[in-house]
């Protein structure tokens, strides 16, 4: 994109604050991983920087869980202009229901781990993984729990999401100025 992609605007607001208001509507607080440097300060969140620079989203999730006392963390990247408060809630209830570890969104038979929900139980086996040099957002998930059990993955596939969330692609995200340009005339095409 050229440019920090949470920090361009669709429609009336950025595409980091699409995301913060999909969470603000299913948690008392929503904590914004911002890497090595804060950013995003107009936003008005509890920013949280990496332990460690240049690790990645996988590092981000280990210093939220690090930095709050939350059993759950609902992660959304912030490049998805489509998604809604409804995908995490899913997931949520999915990882409740099933008593999973981590709620990933699919689609298209892609897994998406950054529309996902994560337990706490996987903090240890996240670093673990990235002291092995891992930076894979998946890349602990053979891992064991500090209870010795394995980490019990789930999917909750777009098709099983209500009809009306899946009329727009929610797990659309966007990486070049052309697909920006394309989803601000979809999206206006749409209102």
């Amino acid at each position: 994109m050229g440019t920090d992609k949470g920090s361009l605007s669709f429609g009336q607001e950025t595409l980091a604050s699409r995301s913060v208001r999909a969470l603000d509507a299913i948690t008392d607080e929503v904590v914004l991983a911002c890497g090595s440097e804060p950013k995003y300060p107009e936003l008005g969140l509890k920013l949280v920087q990496d332990s460690g620079a240049g690790l990645g989203p996988l590092e981000g999730i280990a210093s939220c869980f690090e930095s709050c006392d939350a059993e759950w963390l609902a992660v959304l990247a912030c490049d998805l202009p489509n998604i809604v408060s409804e995908v995490p809630a899913a997931l949520l209830r999915r990882a409740f229901e099933r008593q999973l570890d981590v709620c990933m969104l699919s689609s298209r038979g892609q897994r998406e781990p950054l529309i996902a929900v994560y337990r706490r139980s996987c903090l240890a086996p996240i670093r673990a993984a990235l002291s092995a040099g891992s930076r894979r957002v998946d890349s602990f998930h053979s891992l064991l729990r500090t209870d010795g059990l394995e980490l019990m993955i789930g999917m909750l596939d777009v098709a099983d999401l209500p009809e009306e969330i899946r009329r727009t692609d929610v797990t659309m995200n966007l990486n070049t100025p052309a697909q920006l340009a394309a989803a601000i005339s979809e999206s206006t095409d749409r209102t």
